[in-house]
């Protein structure tokens, strides 16, 4: 069997690498490199990515194919134990319980100074507004934004699901990449209420749990 496969993208290659053994495969791909949105480029000295920083390492896909390729022993996890986002000339610390940048505190979103006064109206507003009705798989720009303001997406949504996922909130499908705000579609008219509802359920199991959030490659994804 012949296989083509158009995109040498992370996907692309890992359908190649799938397929390996068991047909003909041919990768094309229109850029002079392969990797996609992957890309690790060395800026002073140290390893800066220009996509994903990181996968998700509860979800297995990610780190089984890290071992398969023989880059198992390469794996790394987050080491630091805060994290912040340069705004308006300062380091601000990222609220806390934040569900990929969705806030579920709002004192801890109000502390932390990222938002503007006015942003932070924008999205007390959500408590308020009337229902707002949504297609069935929204984008999470689309879906945030609605409900508390552009600012959450431009400085707090974007940057968190940008590192992981490589693309903007605006064009990334809510079911395929935040499916814990799905619920919220149908049972809550708050995102703010239903966030905390949501984060306050699963919060215990995510204290058990031991495996850590978040993978990447020593020397980085590309």
């Amino acid at each position: 069997m012949r296989v083509v496969i158009v995109g040498g993208g992370v996907a692309g290659l890992a359908a190649a690498h799938a397929l390996a053994g068991r047909a003909e495969v041919t990768v094309l791909d229109a850029g002079e490199r392969v990797g996609g949105k992957l890309r690790t480029t060395p800026i002073e000295g140290m390893d800066v990515e220009e996509g994903a920083e990181s996968f998700l390492a509860r979800v297995p896909d990610g780190l089984r194919l890290a071992r398969q390729i023989g880059l198992g022993h390469n794996i790394v996890h987050p080491a630091t134990t805060s994290a912040s986002l340069w705004i308006r000339g300062r380091l601000r610390p990222i609220p806390p319980n934040t569900m990929l940048g969705v806030p579920t505190d709002a004192f801890g979103l109000v502390r932390s100074g990222v938002l503007s006064p006015w942003g932070l109206l924008r999205a007390a507003a959500d408590l308020a507004l009337p229902r707002t009705r949504f297609p069935d798989d929204p984008t999470v720009g689309g879906f945030v934004g609605a409900r508390v303001g552009r600012e959450v997406v431009d400085l707090l949504v974007d940057p968190l699901l940008g590192g992981v996922y490589a693309g903007r909130a605006d064009a990334l499908s809510l079911r395929a990449t935040v499916p814990q705000l799905v619920p919220i579609l149908a049972e809550d008219r708050s995102l703010l209420l239903g966030a905390h509802r949501v984060r306050a359920r699963t919060a215990p199991a995510a204290a058990a749990s031991t495996t850590p959030l978040f993978a990447s490659l020593r020397g980085g994804l590309g």
